[in-house]
């Protein structure tokens, strides 16, 4: 029978322990306090800063929310994330995305000091998790490898599929799960044969942002499916909703695990998202 991963529920139990750890620094003088950027009206980030807000007030980590409209100047952002670098009280700053076109987001997230990149965007940390070094290790990666790692018992030697391959969360994934020692294929949209190459994976994910792009026919007979995917999309009532990537309905016949949106990964970038603000405030 198939295993429905429940995301939030291993969020939540893996929140308590980084509350006890916030606790405990807290006790020794140290306040961790994260600093999100937002730009523009973007549904999907608004949602997640509220749902980033309201986890790190329960788990006891400080939050500045700075928001500007799209027609913020680069100069604007930068001359915000300089200041963000030196106040000492700041331990966290996350450059949230989409930004529009016509801002660079690898000129402005380098413009993050890399000891409080907490997303692990900056060239400086994902160079270091490209050469195997300690570093700070974007969210989502590490929010799937949490799961992986509850179903099952070792990863190495696995054939992990990747689709997409995106700075934010496609590349760095892969890498991480180069460094569990996964046999990894990164596919993106100039790859050929692709559902014969995903149907060979014990572990598929999918981050292409493409509303049930995965169907039963990308599936190996007992594959984990990972799906990051959050697409929004209207019905015909005008009502608003969020799905996957994957066709959650016709691939539970084939998969062994897989995860749900909502309710999948989200909860857990949002709980990596307080671990890495946690991390830097403890001077890693």
């Amino acid at each position: 029978m198939v295993r429905i991963i429940n995301g939030k529920e291993i969020a939540d139990e893996f929140s308590q322990t980084i509350k006890s750890r916030v606790d405990e620094v807290k006790s020794r003088g140290v306040f961790p306090k994260l600093a999100m950027i937002r730009i523009g009206e973007d549904e999907n980030t608004a949602i997640y800063t509220i749902k980033k807000e309201k986890l790190a007030q329960q788990i006891g980590i400080e939050t500045v929310n700075y928001h500007f409209d799209n027609k913020v100047k680069s100069a604007d952002l930068l001359k915000l994330i300089n200041e963000l670098n030196i106040d000492k009280k700041i331990h966290a700053i996350l450059l949230q995305s989409p930004l529009p076109k016509r801002l660079s987001f690898r000129n402005i997230v380098n413009a993050i000091n890399p000891e409080k990149d907490v997303d692990g965007l900056t060239t400086l940390n994902q160079g270091r998790l490209f050469s195997g070094e300690p570093g700070i290790i974007p969210c989502a990666p590490l929010g799937v490898l949490h799961i992986l790692r509850i179903i099952h018992e070792d990863i190495a030697g696995m054939h992990a599929v990747v689709i997409g391959r995106s700075s934010t969360v496609g590349r760095p994934l892969s890498q991480l799960l180069l460094n569990a020692n996964c046999t990894v294929t990164l596919l993106h949209s100039y790859s050929r044969n692709l559902e014969e190459i995903c149907k060979t994976a014990d572990i598929l994910i999918s981050a292409v942002g493409k509303p049930k792009f995965v169907d039963s026919n990308f599936v190996k007979k007992g594959a984990t499916v990972i799906d990051i995917g959050l697409n929004k999309t209207i019905n015909k009532n005008g009502d608003i909703s969020f799905i996957g990537d994957v066709d959650f309905d016709n691939v539970i016949s084939v998969a062994g695990a897989i995860t749900p949106v909502p309710n999948g990964i989200g909860p857990m970038t949002a709980a990596y998202l307080m671990h890495n603000t946690l991390k830097l405030a403890c001077c890693y």
